[in-house]
């Protein structure tokens, strides 16, 4: 992760300098070595801190890692929002959207040899927050879709006229671009593609 620096610029957990350090320090372990191998030990050293003192922030390794799982929703939502305010072209849009969701932390991911397991313990240990996660996004698109056809500037007749749907189609298809993991590069031009054709379909005749 030494291009990617995910945590530089956030707010939470920048709110408590330690948690940001300590949760820095565990994605870095966790993308270098994977989740099972990782123990309290690397990440209380790699924190410049005790065991002992780790311990008093996080109970387990599982609790750092669904603190990790929430950081990148409540990053993903903030960033996704910020793209759709902008008065800019559908296919800009989206394709702007797709990538501030994707975010550093799941671009490194996708760099780390232990990116499928630390996504399969995603959805072991934090699939509660990762389904909240998704529901929040989803209805930050439609509301961001819903506001585009009122204005005239998108149809939702593709859905039915459904926001939430279309959405929700948007989120399963980026989904489906993870499986394999596929390189950086590769994604970015796949979800890009996603972008276009979602525009397409939105775009009034």
């Amino acid at each position: 992760m030494s291009e990617n620096k995910p945590f530089q610029n956030s707010s939470e957990p920048a709110a408590d300098p330690r948690r940001k350090a300590i949760l820095k320090a565990a994605f870095e372990a966790f993308s270098t070595y994977g989740y099972r191998r990782t123990s309290m030990e690397d990440i209380a050293r790699a924190s410049g801190m005790s065991r002992a003192a780790l311990y008093l922030h996080y109970r387990n390794k599982e609790d750092i890692f669904r603190s990790l799982a929430q950081f990148y929703y409540d990053d993903a939502v903030a960033q996704v929002r910020a793209v759709l305010a902008r008065d800019l072209p559908l296919q800009e849009t989206l394709t702007l959207a797709f990538e501030a969701q994707t975010g550093q932390i799941f671009e490194a991911l996708l760099s780390s040899p232990h990116g499928d397991e630390l996504l399969d313990t995603k959805y072991a240990s934090s699939a509660d927050i990762a389904q909240a996660g998704e529901a929040e996004l989803v209805a930050v698109y439609a509301g961001w879709l819903d506001l585009q056809a009122s204005t005239g500037r998108a149809t939702l007749a593709v859905a039915g006229g459904d926001a939430t749907a279309l959405a929700a189609t948007m989120m399963a298809a980026l989904h489906g671009l993870k499986a394999p993991m596929p390189a950086p590069a590769a994604y970015r031009a796949a979800a890009a593609l996603l972008a276009a054709v979602f525009a397409r379909a939105l775009t009034p005749a």
